[in-house]
Formats: C-alpha cells, sequence, structure tokens
C-alpha cells in the first residue's frame, strides 16, 4: 500500500481504505477496490500530520489510533510542554454541600 514505508495500518471500518502512519508521522490512506478474490490499492494520500509520541518511526509501541464507525479519528497525541499542569480532585462529591444545607 505504502510507496515510502509506513507503520500501524488500520482498515476504515467498511474496509474500502487502509489508513497508516508514513515515516514522518503523517496519516496516510489508501483505497483498495476489491475485484472478486483480488485486491487493488489506489494511490496513498496524505490525510493530516498527526503528533503521536515516535511519529511514523517508532514500530515498537502500539498503534497510537483508532477510528471510530462513523470515521472520526482518535489520536493519542504528543501534549506540549508549556500546556498547564494537570489539577486532579480526589473525593469530590458535590451532593455533599447540598445535604449540609438543608
Amino acid at each position: 500500500m505504502s510507496t515510502a514505508g509506513g507503520i500501524m495500518p488500520l482498515w476504515r471500518p467498511d474496509g474500502k481504505e487502509l489508513y497508516f502512519l508514513n515515516p514522518a508521522g503523517a496519516m496516510m490512506a489508501a483505497q483498495v477496490t476489491a475485484t472478486g478474490s483480488t485486491l487493488e490499492p489506489g494511490e496513498p494520500v496524505e490525510l493530516f500530520h498527526t503528533r503521536i509520541y515516535g511519529g511514523g518511526v517508532d514500530s515498537q509501541q502500539a498503534r497510537q489510533y483508532d477510528v471510530a464507525p462513523d470515521g472520526r479519528f482518535l489520536i493519542n497525541s504528543v501534549v506540549d510542554d508549556a500546556s498547564a499542569p494537570i489539577t486532579l480532585l480526589q473525593n469530590w462529591n458535590p451532593d455533599a454541600k447540598q445535604r449540609r444545607s438543608r
């Protein structure tokens, strides 16, 4: 399917296209046509650049994306280092305040 290499292949839910990451980390798609028992791949096209950890060259990690039945992508992206810290609330109970005020 790929003309320049790729990893983490995944079929589109309807089986008419194959997605994969190219070595630069871009999401690629190649249409596939089935004629009898023969599969004919189309020319791969770049859909968008991803920010997946390891880009498109780290084949040792598990696939870092999935495709929903409606065709939308779910991608595990690298977070910017400059982003705000995560605040974790533990033992939060919003109903407790309502019970005390009654």
